[in-house]
Parts: C-alpha cells; structure tokens; sequence
C-alpha cells in the first residue's frame, strides 16, 4: 500500500470517528466572528448530554473561575468564543473516540493519559511563555497521536510492522513508521482534524509535532506541543529529580522556551496534578 491509497481507503471508511455533529456546527459558527452568541449557545443547548460536560469542564480547574458557571451563555461570555470551541471539541474528542473502549494489543489508557499529560503540558508551556493561547495549545496537544488510533483500528497489519520495527531496531514508533509505512501516525491525524473541519494551525501543529518545519499556520503553538510531547516523553516514569534529557528538542523549541524549560522540574510538579485531575475528567462516568 502506497501513500495515496492509504488515504484513499480512509476516504472511503464509513465508520471512521467523527466529532458530534453539535463539535461540527459549532466549529462552523465561529469561523464567522460576526456570529452572535445566542446562535452558539442555541446549537451548544441543542446536544443535552453534552451541556453538563461542558459547564463541569469550565467550572473545573483547567480555567480557574472565582464563580459558579450555570449556563452555557455564562460561559460563553467570562471565557469566549475560543475556549469554548475548544472545551466542545476537547469533550467531543473523548466521547467519539471511546476512553473506555478496550482494544486488543492497544493500550487505550495509557495512550489516553499521555495526549492528556501533552494537552496539559502544552497549555503550561503556552501560559509561561506567552508565545500563544492555552486553549488551543491544550486542543492541539490533546488530538496530536490520533492518528495512532486511526492507524491501529483500520490498518492494523501497517501499525503492528511499525510497532515491532519499534520494538526490535530500538527506534522510536515515529522512527519506525517512517521506515515501515507509507504515512506516519501525524500525518494520520492531520488527515482526520482537517476533515473535521478544526483550525489550520492545530492540522499543522499535529502533522509536524516531530518534525519542526517553518513553513506553518502557527509555528509557535508548533513548537509548543512539540515541546510538551518531547517533555512528557521523556519524564514519564522517571523516578528522579535529576533534569530530564531534552537533546531531542528542536533548537528553535529550546530557544523560544528557554525560560520554561530551565525551571520545568520546578513547574512540572503542580502540572502532573494537573494532568491526573484532568484525566479524571475526561475519563469519568
């Protein structure tokens, strides 16, 4: 199988995820920024079971409100038409996608606990260095191994050379893929967030997020997950303090980021409680 009719085939895969159709036409509302509010949160209203996620998500930690937000209007106005874009399709990711759904030889929870603990991470690295907004750092980083899933669930025989060419060489599953497939994991998820119609930069900053190009949308919030992902790679399971190896930065990344990442072990602490309180979240009920 070559690069073209793997895409093709995806063409052509009637069950692959999508996002609710409420994610969808709130995406497509607020391409306008003339759209008024009432339009956004009649359509938001619209998908009852998702209200509720969305009111307990901004009234969680991830925003920080000194007051009880109640409706979905309230939330609209204290934290605009971006977070709250963002806070719909970061739910409707988690729901479409299946948190709980057990896949044989895939290990969904942990796949799930690091798009978060990147998520988490990105919006961190977003918030310190100012270099872009938290929102769409936390969106980005949370979609940018999708294609991992898309991969495993309908070219399973292309996944398992890459994970086994992983496992023998050792090189990393992006390394890997490169060898083995005929497109990677990013290129995959790229695909599947341009066809939900998301924001150009957050295509980009998953198509990229291991291999840095100028030629972007954003090249910052590029950096930025591109950073996280590096960072959570390389502390998961560390079981020490010592500062944790980040040759595998890109030096434009190191450079832009230089003062988050001189103190990280000092930061990352309070991000990890961050990254459980999150997890518990989205993986709840």
């Amino acid at each position: 199988m070559n690069r073209a009719s793997l895409f093709a085939t995806l063409d052509h895969i009637e069950n692959l995820p999508t996002l609710p159709a409420v994610v969808l036409e709130v995406n497509q509302l607020l391409q306008d920024f003339e759209t008024p509010i009432e339009s956004v949160c009649r359509t938001i209203e619209k998908d009852q079971a998702m209200v509720p996620r969305i009111l307990k998500l901004v009234n969680s930690a991830f925003f920080g409100l000194r007051c009880g937000v109640s409706t979905i209007s309230h939330a609209v106005v204290l934290l605009g038409f971006n977070t709250i874009r963002n806070a719909v399709v970061s739910v409707g990711v988690i729901d479409s996608f299946g948190s709980k759904q057990q896949l044989a030889g895939f290990d969904i929870t942990k796949f799930w606990t690091h798009s978060v603990a990147v998520a988490v991470t990105s919006r961190h690295l977003a918030e310190r260095s100012h270099l872009h907004y938290a929102g769409d750092a936390f969106t980005a980083g949370l979609l940018h191994d999708m294609g991992k899933l898309v991969l495993f669930r309908y070219f399973r025989t292309l996944f398992e050379a890459a994970w086994q060419s992983s496992q023998n060489c050792p090189v990393s599953f992006y390394e890997a893929e490169r060898k083995e497939l005929p497109a990677t994991h990013a290129d995959v998820g790229a695909y599947l967030v341009k066809r939900w119609q998301l924001p150009h930069r957050l295509t980009d900053a998953i198509r990229y997020h291991h291999s840095v190009r100028a030629e972007v949308a954003d090249r910052n919030l590029l950096l930025i997950v591109h950073a996280a992902d590096v960072i959570v790679n390389r502390l998961d399971g560390r079981s020490d303090d010592s500062p944790p190896d980040l040759t595998r930065l890109h030096p434009d990344a190191a450079h832009r980021l230089r003062g988050c990442l001189e103190n990280l072990t000092d930061w990352y602490p309070a991000a990890e409680d961050e990254i459980q309180s999150a997890c518990q979240f989205f993986f709840a009920g």
